[in-house]
């Protein structure tokens, strides 16, 4: 049976996911920016927290781990420098993988928005934890002389099949669509998400969850070995990292 993925807002524009195998019953929080507002959803769903998926150490993604933990009992997995923030249970890193219920999720370190930054890849429900490494049209920040390396993690993930969703750790489409137009205004199928980024906005309906494939036709950090995307930011004929470190600056400035 394929796995339940519920997701919410939490904080102003956390996501906040839980990730639940109906065959066993396991349920996995996708880290915990709030404790109480986690352990709402799950009751709301009916669903007990077994697992609690850690993406990186900063405080808005592991502030409320100790508390579910305490509450439920749950297995905390997580990278090493997460310990000081969170009760690790199980650290993991590059090459592990961890299991939920039947579904088998790779663990990629995927460094640039934070040293220990990992992914969680599971190849056969099609879903990657992505963290803040992607955000619908958009990329997390860049810690400084780490571009290259989060050049790196996203060719990974963009290296993904088409239909493999991405859960991001941020709501922050808008405004993601908003800098995306402006260096790459002639992508039609931009122009359709940034009508539906708007709608979005107005309907209040987070929005966290896209597509490789979506991403590769809108999102300018994906598209940085486009010629568009490099002549937008002056550099024409520039390597693609080259260019993903301009877009990411420009973005940093918009």
């Amino acid at each position: 049976m394929p796995l339940d993925l519920h997701v919410f807002r939490t904080l102003s524009d956390n996501a906040g996911a839980l990730l639940h195998d109906p065959a066993t019953g396991a349920c996995a929080a996708i880290d915990v920016p709030d404790a109480g507002e986690m352990l709402a959803a799950a009751r709301q769903k009916g669903w007990t927290i077994s697992d609690i998926f850690i993406t990186h150490a900063h405080h808005d993604h592991t502030q409320g781990v100790a508390e579910v933990k305490q509450v439920t009992g749950a297995t905390v997995i997580g990278p090493a420098d997460a310990r000081a923030s969170a009760p690790l249970d199980k650290v993991v890193g590059e090459g592990d993988a961890v299991s939920l219920g039947g579904e088998r999720f790779e663990i990629w370190h995927t460094p640039g928005h934070s040293d220990g930054h990992l992914s969680y890849v599971g190849r056969g429900a099609k879903l990657a934890l992505v963290g803040d490494v992607v955000f619908v049209m958009g990329c997390g920040r860049v810690q400084p002389g780490q571009m290259e390396r989060m050049w790196t993690s996203l060719s990974r993930l963009m290296a993904l099949p088409g239909d493999t969703r991405l859960l991001g750790g941020h709501d922050y489409t808008l405004a993601n669509a908003r800098f995306a137009r402006s260096v790459d205004p002639a992508n039609e199928g931009l122009k359709a998400r940034f009508a539906e980024a708007e709608k979005a906005k107005a309907d209040g309906r987070f929005w966290a969850l896209t597509t490789v494939a979506d991403e590769r036709a809108t999102n300018p950090f994906f598209r940085a070995g486009e010629g568009a995307l490099a002549a937008a930011v002056g550099l024409v004929g520039a390597s693609a990292d080259k260019v993903f470190a301009a877009l990411r600056e420009a973005k940093n400035r918009f």
